[in-house]
């Protein structure tokens, strides 16, 4: 029987970029440090690297009447995730998406979107309902959009947000035996 996730099972978090090494350990093992941050997410989703193809159509046809035609495969694109994440308080995904920020007055931080370094993150999708679990991770990721919305007087904020890394820094989907 097919196991069908719900959404209470699923856990997001996120670090600084972790460079995962493939195959020594469990994928959501890297999210265990004192810098992650464990989130509430909805509207998920989740873009694996995949190749693409284009046909080249040649001259003349194969000996079952087809017109003679080779592939030429395309390379694989950027690993994508979008989401809502759901935040209880301020100055959470800061340190996560733009540099240290600024003292300002001993009071305040100011952080700088527009800066010319981008910080990169890891981004661990968990889903584990104690019996089957799958995850997901995003490494070296770049945030690359960004929306904050308060929404109301229950004191949270949502922060709809895209992040992409490289074909070779998407790990999953990783099924527990």
């Amino acid at each position: 029987m097919a196991e069908i996730w719900y959404a209470k099972n699923a856990v997001v978090k996120i670090d600084l970029a972790s460079n995962i090494t493939v195959g020594s350990a469990a994928l959501d093992t890297y999210f265990s440090g004192g810098s992650a941050i464990t989130g509430k997410m909805k509207d998920v989703t989740i873009t694996e690297p995949k190749g693409d193809m284009d046909k080249i159509d040649l001259l003349g046809q194969d000996s079952n009447s087809y017109q003679n035609a080779e592939a030429e495969e395309k390379p694989a694109v950027n690993a994508e995730i979008t989401g809502t994440l759901v935040l209880d308080g301020d100055e959470v995904l800061e340190s996560f998406f733009y540099d240290a920020g600024s003292a300002i007055a001993g009071t305040h931080t100011r952080y700088s979107p527009g800066l010319a370094t981008v910080r990169k993150i890891s981004m661990l999708l968990n889903l584990d309902d104690t019996t089957d679990e799958v995850n997901f991770v995003l490494d070296n990721a770049y945030p690359t959009a960004k929306d904050v919305k308060s929404t109301g007087a229950d004191g949270h904020f949502e922060v709809t947000f895209t992040a992409k890394c490289l074909p070779r820094d998407f790990h999953g989907p990783e099924f527990k035996d």
